[in-house]
């Protein structure tokens, strides 16, 4: 949930005829908890005993924490994708296309131990598991400024594969304890909170990456320590928050969790919002790697390219914030939608119009718009997926989610790096796809079998 869309993007994860697919009571074949149709979640686990006001220690912890670690992921992935890009100062290196492959170094850490993660934070207390990460999170930001202090691309490469395996841990921790630390009726408003957090780090982290890298190539390194200390010191507010699950057997295989929670959500409401989720990563992510190619026929500069991506997750941040307030206490699908078919539109745009016909003003602003539209879409999503999965398999949920857009995310970036290679196509003509995939998802959401998440019902707000 995380750059954007795993870059610029992973700022957010996120009933009528439909209400909510579990019930407590009953275990289903694969002895993960199961629903009856019709009834509301009622949270199981400290959070359901103990309600908690917005802003409370436990919140503004996990809201700092998020943004640091976003803006580190940022700064990062914002520097190795400019330094591979036509004209960067490790241009060539992995060949046409290369911004395809930095994304693979993202993904594929992701796909590999997000079922790992998510079974970890169902048996641990979640905070315990994020401040791991952020301890985990120096050393490997230091291994990245000896990198970049010998200038040797291959050691910040595996420092960016590191912090990705790293963030793979701290992702179904940090959403899965939110309806543990928040009232439920607030889930919407601290997604929202939370996003915009996550959204300011990836604003700030795009923002500086480009001027670091074209002024200060020797301070990414330092600047990415004083990130991940600032990091680790905000998640030791977290505390007091139990266990869920703490006999759930632990599978080592990567791929059993998933199927499992495949089993548990076939069928239902979870398993359309786990497709729209990741098919909307899927084409963000090809869109981003596409916009530092705007650099040559903009003829703009490295912070320049930063405030293009930069626009997009300001503008998320803003989507998102606004989202979760039109929300309140309900999950309104027709929000998704509505951001749904904005998005798709934008990205149709992007890739009819000749990179140069596009006035550099004018791109920011239409890059803000695709931001806060893909925010709109992407809120409801995430409170169904927190708060319609069952409490003691939520973090496997959410992971399960994360893997499933990982692994479409992958096969995109490969499908754009293929592309850009073999058939020598200009790479913005790649977003008329990903603009057509996003308005047939929001056509399906309107008018196939999607359509029962515009029905989505809030869960009952429990005392």
């Amino acid at each position: 949930m995380a750059p954007m869309a795993m870059s610029v993007l992973r700022s957010i994860r996120v009933e009528s005829s439909i209400r909510v697919w579990f019930h407590h009571e009953g275990r289903n074949a694969s002895g993960m908890a199961a629903h009856r149709p019709g009834l509301p979640i009622r949270p199981r686990g400290p959070a359901s005993m103990q309600r908690r006001g917005l802003w409370n220690r436990n919140f503004v912890g996990l809201m700092v924490t998020q943004f640091s670690g976003a803006t580190n992921d940022n700064i990062l992935k914002a520097v190795l994708l400019m330094a591979v890009a036509t004209g960067g100062m490790w241009d060539g290196m992995l060949g046409d296309g290369g911004a395809g492959i930095v994304n693979q170094f993202l993904t594929i850490p992701f796909v590999l131990l997000l079922g790992y993660a998510g079974q970890l934070a169902d048996r641990v207390a979640k905070h315990r598991q994020i401040i791991a990460t952020r301890i985990a999170e120096v050393p490997i930001a230091l291994l990245a400024l000896v990198g970049f202090w010998m200038g040797n691309a291959w050691i910040v490469m595996v420092a960016f594969i590191l912090l990705a395996s790293e963030s793979a841990f701290f992702g179904p921790a940090k959403y899965g304890c939110v309806p543990e630390i928040v009232d439920q009726e607030k889930v919407n408003r601290a997604n929202g909170f939370m996003t915009l957090a996550t959204n300011i780090g990836i604003l700030l982290g795009v923002g500086i990456g480009g001027p670091l890298l074209q002024y200060f190539p020797d301070m990414v390194g330092v600047v990415l320590v004083g990130m991940a200390i600032i990091g680790l010191s905000s998640s030791l507010l977290m505390r007091g928050l139990k266990p869920i699950a703490p006999g759930t057997p632990f599978q080592w295989t990567p791929y059993g969790p998933y199927l499992d929670t495949l089993r548990l959500v076939r069928g239902t409401m979870l398993w359309d919002t786990m497709l729209v989720w990741s098919w909307f990563y899927a084409a963000a992510i090809v869109v981003l790697a596409i916009l530092p190619e705007y650099k040559v026929p903009l003829d703009i500069s490295e912070t320049q390219v930063s405030m293009l991506l930069g626009a997009i997750g300001l503008g998320i941040g803003i989507g998102c914030l606004v989202a979760g307030f039109l929300s309140g206490g309900r999950i309104n699908g027709r929000i998704s939608v509505t951001g749904g078919f904005s998005t798709g539109a934008i990205f149709y745009l992007l890739g009819v119009l000749h990179p140069d016909a596009i006035p550099f003003p004018w791109l920011l602003a239409l890059l803000l718009l695709l931001g806060a539209s893909g925010g709109f879409f992407l809120i409801p999503l995430q409170a169904i997926l927190q708060l319609c999965s069952p409490a003691a398999e939520r973090a496997r949920v959410l992971a399960t989610a994360n893997a499933l857009s990982f692994v479409l995310m992958s096969v995109a970036s490969v499908l754009y790096w293929m592309a850009a290679t073999a058939l020598d196509m200009s790479p913005n003509r790649a977003s008329i796809g990903c603009g057509v995939l996003m308005l047939g998802v929001s056509a399906w959401m309107s008018f196939g079998r999607g359509r029962r998440i515009l029905h989505a019902r809030a869960p009952e707000s429990v005392a």
